[in-house]
């Protein structure tokens, strides 16, 4: 089957060469066929679909790249040799991916359709470096709730303070934008919010579509789950510095995660997690749930937490009544 479709157009514009790199691990095959297949029939059909394969050993995936190889000229496949991580298995993709934008997907979600046309489409009309989407947050075949983070450069320069504006495995960018940025930093279970700042930091625009373009799978077993207090630890240091007017250095990022600051935050975010939990929880009792507010009350963190996203809220009602 020949991918090279260049010489066709989407609302008026030239199909330019997307590059959708992806790293697999050890997702389910099922998980891992709905992804790909959900790019490979894309109404955007001038595309070269990099897969890195990070589990060497997993030979029922890479047999089953294989197959999908040989049936669509448009896959590149990489195997590592060992197990490198996400970090470095994207940074090495980047290295296959010549096209003129590169558009992040994750193994386990599912994009819709006409995700990467739409996105192209906003990017040239709007004139941004870097695209993502509203999205759906699913499991099981059950939709769990809708996410919309802000929409405009104004806004999402904004939310980079306290958070990523832009769901990773969504967004689309210029290859100029991953050169200028000499690709991904391993900054651990963060390495999407410090490549967002970066490319604000760099001048670069950043925006969402509005509609909702993927279908993100809310897996209990992923990186966000099994590293949330580290996540949230690492999010306070490198935000703390973006607030600044700076990026965090990767020698001020380790000695952070070698201090006793990063133990205590780690301490205390794994400790409203539970007091959340019991508060939420339809097994606790009244008196339970009592206690655990009231635990939650007298952690400046988690009221933080929930002044910023106030703030966040409010941002973005300001920016519907901006685009009324």
């Amino acid at each position: 089957m020949v991918w090279n479709t260049s010489h066709r157009k989407v609302a008026g514009y030239k199909m330019d060469k997307v590059s959708v790199l992806m790293s697999t691990y050890k997702e389910p095959i099922e998980w891992i066929k709905l992804s790909i297949e959900s790019i490979l029939f894309q109404t955007y059909t001038n595309i070269e679909f990099v897969i890195i394969v990070d589990a060497p050993d997993n030979k029922e995936l890479i047999n089953l790249l294989h197959e999908y190889e040989k049936e669509y000229d448009c896959i590149k496949l990489i195997i590592n040799e060992k197990n490198i991580g996400l970090v470095a298995s994207l940074n090495k993709g980047l290295e296959y991916c010549t096209g003129k934008y590169i558009a992040r997907m994750d193994a386990d979600d599912i994009s819709d359709k006409k995700r990467l046309e739409k996105q192209i489409e906003l990017m040239k009309k709007e004139k941004y470096d870097m695209v993502g989407c509203a999205y759906h947050v699913f499991y099981d075949d059950k939709i769990l709730r809708t996410a919309k983070s802000v929409f405009t450069d104004e806004y999402c320069k904004k939310v980079l303070y306290y958070e990523s504006c832009v769901c990773h495995p969504s967004w689309i960018a210029t290859k100029t934008v991953y050169d200028k940025l000499n690709g991904y930093r391993d900054i651990d279970a963060c390495e999407d919010l410090d490549f967002l700042q970066r490319v604000a930091y760099n001048g670069f625009k950043i925006g969402n579509s509005r509609e909702v373009l993927l279908k993100y799978r809310d897996n209990p077993n992923s990186i966000s789950h099994n590293k949330v207090t580290r996540q949230r630890a690492i999010t306070t240091c490198i935000c703390e510095a973006y607030r600044k007017g700076r990026i965090v250095s990767e020698s001020e990022y380790n000695d952070f995660l070698s201090s006793e600051r990063y133990k205590k935050i780690c301490d205390k975010e794994q400790y409203i997690i539970q007091q959340e939990e019991t508060y939420k929880s339809m097994n606790s009792t009244k008196s339970d749930k009592y206690k655990a507010l009231c635990s939650l009350l007298m952690q400046p963190r988690y009221l933080e937490s929930k002044f910023v996203r106030k703030r966040i809220n409010n941002w973005k009602k300001q920016e519907l009544n901006k685009n009324k």
